[in-house]
């Protein structure tokens, strides 16, 4: 696993790690781009900021009802628009996306979650997966790019992979029955269990066969850096979100 290249703007913070046709981003806590704690019409406002700054439009956003789950969409032209601006118009019970069409901005909206953008060199589909532990624990990278595999003939050797900021283990404290959810990637400390989420990841992405250094991580730790950007686990039920962001031209 490689470091990754970012660079840093006003709102956002920009992988280099990806083909010149390829924007990947993911936003700081200048701006709320969920629907908590905030009106729909703010919503729009930050999200159509963010989004002019990449020459995206609002209606080219698709996003999800986010639940923690394992389930993966083959996002298409007629998908563009749902829930960028109106939360029930949203993907109803999805934590990943998967395209291979033009000019569709996928996104997925986190608080220590960890974003995960897989991107296709050979074939040019993209990908965009919300890994919370739960996903983490029912393989939900795994099977986004088996989905892949199997949709658009992605070989996991041509795969790029980003990790975006997430709670990390240095900070991720957890109770005991995380032993029983996870065989690997807990850590101990002080008789305390600390759960790796990137670790977690890195390893199902190398057992599907994604090269190493296929592999970039961002190293940004959302509770360390809660300055810069949205924790759930410091801040709990105020917390707003981050937006993660990837499209193909």
């Amino acid at each position: 696993m490689q470091k990754a290249n970012l660079r840093e703007t006003e709102f956002f913070y920009k992988f280099r790690d990806t083909p010149q046709n390829v924007t990947a981003i993911f936003t700081n806590r200048r701006l709320n781009a969920g629907f908590l704690n905030q009106t729909e019409e703010n919503v729009k406002n930050n999200r159509e900021i963010i989004l002019s700054k990449l020459g995206l439009e609002l209606p080219q956003l698709v996003c999800a009802k986010q639940a923690h789950s394992a389930n993966v969409y083959i996002a298409e032209a007629q998908d563009k628009g749902r829930g960028s601006f109106i939360y029930d118009e949203a993907i109803i019970n999805m934590d990943a996306f998967i395209t291979k069409e033009k000019g569709i901005a996928l996104s997925i909206f986190v608080a220590d979650c960890l974003p995960v953008f897989v991107i296709d060199k050979r074939s040019g589909a993209i990908g965009l997966i919300h890994a919370g532990w739960k996903g983490t624990k029912n393989s939900i990278v795994k099977k986004a790019i088996i989905m892949m595999q199997q949709s658009f003939e992605s070989r996991p050797k041509d795969l790029t992979v980003l990790f975006g900021p997430s709670i990390r283990k240095c900070c991720c404290e957890v109770g005991q029955e995380f032993l029983k959810y996870f065989k690997r990637g807990v850590d101990i400390r002080d008789d305390n269990l600390y759960l790796d989420l990137v670790g977690i990841n890195y390893l199902q992405l190398k057992e599907i066969g994604v090269p190493d250094n296929n592999i970039f991580d961002s190293g940004i730790c959302t509770f360390c850096q809660n300055d810069r950007f949205f924790s759930y686990r410091k801040e709990k039920d105020s917390c707003g979100r981050q937006m993660a962001l990837i499209t193909a031209m």
